[in-house]
């Protein structure tokens, strides 16, 4: 188990001190005043201890799994060496997927602003590969504390607009009766007769 740094840790209680003066035959006796507290101590339980790789929550539900597996690989690659200079042919073997395939989720992860791309210098037509972070936080800063129906709506909308284009506004207008909108009240849609 990890040491916790000491910078980290909760300093400890102070003493409490009750000062009586001896020389005076009528002293006050204070008492101190308890207050109590609760307060939680985090131990850290390592459940596993293994290659782990930081992935947005918000992608996991706006992609499909090749377009995932595509950008884990990119981003252990990025880990790893710097930045992402595998080729078509290499990714595909590693991610087990048809080249034509990759070729499609390359194309709409391009389109879409969440991976960037420039030559590798290198005579051919290698590229190297990097997220687009700064599309990644908007498009969370978007959907955050909205209903996850929505995702898919708004992964069509950013078919024809890409994600730093996106507005709350483009958001809320996704909503219909299908998927509600997190404020809705379900009183509003009651029938009378």
């Amino acid at each position: 188990m990890k040491r916790v740094p000491n910078r980290a840790k909760l300093p400890p209680p102070e003493p409490i001190i009750i000062k009586l003066d001896q020389k005076q035959l009528r002293g006050r006796i204070v008492l101190p005043k308890v207050k109590y507290q609760v307060i939680a101590s985090v131990e850290a339980d390592e459940v596993f201890d293994g290659m782990v790789i930081p992935l947005p929550k918000v992608l996991i539900y706006f992609l499909s799994k090749n377009e995932l597996m595509l950008l884990s690989t990119i981003i252990e690659e990025t880990n790893e060496n710097g930045d992402c200079a595998l080729s078509l042919k290499e990714m595909a073997v590693r991610m087990k997927i048809s080249t034509p395939t990759l070729s499609n989720c390359l194309y709409s992860l391009r389109k879409i602003g969440l991976l960037l791309e420039t030559p590798n210098g290198k005579k051919g037509g290698g590229r190297l590969r990097k997220l687009n972070y700064p599309a990644i936080q908007h498009l969370n800063d978007l959907v955050e504390g909205e209903d996850p129906g929505i995702y898919t709506r708004i992964r069509k909308a950013s078919r024809k607009i890409n994600i730093l284009n996106l507005t709350k506004d483009d958001v809320k207008g996704a909503y219909d009766t299908h998927v509600l909108d997190p404020d809705h009240d379900p009183a509003e849609e009651e029938e009378y007769d």
